[in-house]
């Protein structure tokens, strides 16, 4: 089985090809185009930062004490379906601490 590897704006047309059968008003729209922009690029952001940041894989894995193989895969799953601390030890390995805000939906 190949696995293809699809690009943000692949899935971004996708998610516009979505849209485009549904009865939205201007400002929805925006607002879901916005949000699903916004995931897209969490969602390949843990490989560019590292990189960024003139750091190894096999750095990042010591850090974590895992595998240069699960940092590796980490990377190409994304942010959406990593857990929390999992997280933290990567970006720690960068030299970075997250740091979370609550918003209300609303704002």
């Amino acid at each position: 089985m190949k696995i293809t590897d699809t690009s943000s704006s692949d899935d971004f047309e996708e998610v516009d090809d979505v849209l485009d059968g549904l009865n939205l008003t201007h400002a929805e729209r925006s607002r879901i185009e916005d949000r699903t922009t916004g995931l897209l690029a969490l969602d390949s952001c843990l490989r560019d930062l590292r990189i960024a940041a003139g750091i190894r894989q096999t750095d990042v894995a010591r850090a974590m004490d895992v595998t240069k193989s699960a940092v590796s895969q980490l990377e190409a799953r994304g942010m959406l379906d990593a857990k929390l601390s999992t997280l933290t030890r990567y970006f720690a390995g960068l030299g970075y601490q997250i740091d979370i805000t609550l918003t209300p939906i609303d704002a």
